[in-house]
């Protein structure tokens, strides 16, 4: 099982000995810009227990602490990207539920024979169909110490996304562009774009690993949803890394 450690999980999460700080990074993300799954019940700063499937293409997680199923594609070309989700609400155990979620039939313990620790110190998993299952358990930070995190972030990408911004020079109205502080496993970075006469504009983007080069994942406009709108430009100046004004 250390062999491939080394192999299929290396791959799929990023630091395969240290999963346990992977996972707290990307719900910290969520938890942050309170853009928590439907269904997402864990409370904030609390711990919970999750069973996890690693397969070639994709990561799934079910945590009943959680209260969902969620899948992941782990494509080459973008960070974890939803393919799919589910509220979770029975009473079978985190590791049953996660394989019924994910289409496999639930694995037979013999006595005696019970899931011993195989994958480094912080899992406790073995092969499944088409993958890899293992059980672990997280704290997450509060959102005041998310917050402090993310502004202390300084991403070796920020030059390179803030040159694509800005080249060639962004249309005549707009008057600045604040970048938020960013971390190498966000699926996406966020920026607020200050328009004139009065259009401001949230823009999304993520890194395309093929193509090597900056891509939009998503827009959002004041008429679109005005709550939302505030809510994620007053994160954005919270934790913003940088501001780009022009004349």
């Amino acid at each position: 099982m250390q062999r491939s450690c080394r192999g299929l999980e290396r791959r799929l999460i990023p630091s395969c000995h240290r999963p346990s700080r992977h996972l707290r990074r990307f719900f910290g993300g969520e938890i942050l810009w309170n853009d928590s799954l439907k269904g997402f019940q864990a409370p904030n700063g609390g711990a919970i227990t999750l069973a996890i499937y690693a397969a070639p293409d994709s990561v799934s997680y079910c945590s009943h602490k959680a209260g969902v199923c969620v899948r992941y594609m782990v494509s080459n070309y973008r960070n974890w990207e939803e393919a799919d989700s589910s509220p979770l609400k029975d009473d079978h155990s985190d590791e049953d539920a996660l394989l019924s979620f994910v289409g496999k039939k639930p694995r037979k313990s013999t006595p005696g024979h019970e899931t011993q620790p195989s994958l480094g110190r912080e899992l406790a998993g073995a092969p499944a169909p088409g993958g890899i299952l293992w059980m672990t358990k997280i704290t997450l930070a509060t959102r005041a110490e998310i917050v402090r995190r993310y502004r202390q972030m300084r991403s070796a990408e920020m030059e390179g996304l803030r040159k694509m911004l800005t080249t060639p020079n962004p249309d005549p109205g707009t008057k600045s562009i604040t970048i938020s502080c960013f971390a190498p496993t966000d699926p996406t970075v966020h920026y607020y774009v200050n328009r004139s006469p009065d259009a401001p504009v949230i823009m999304s983007v993520f890194w395309d690993r093929e193509r090597q080069e900056w891509a939009v994942a998503g827009s959002l406009e004041r008429s679109q949803g005005p709550e939302r709108f505030e809510e994620v430009h007053r994160i954005i100046d919270s934790i913003a890394c940088s501001t780009v004004r022009f004349r």
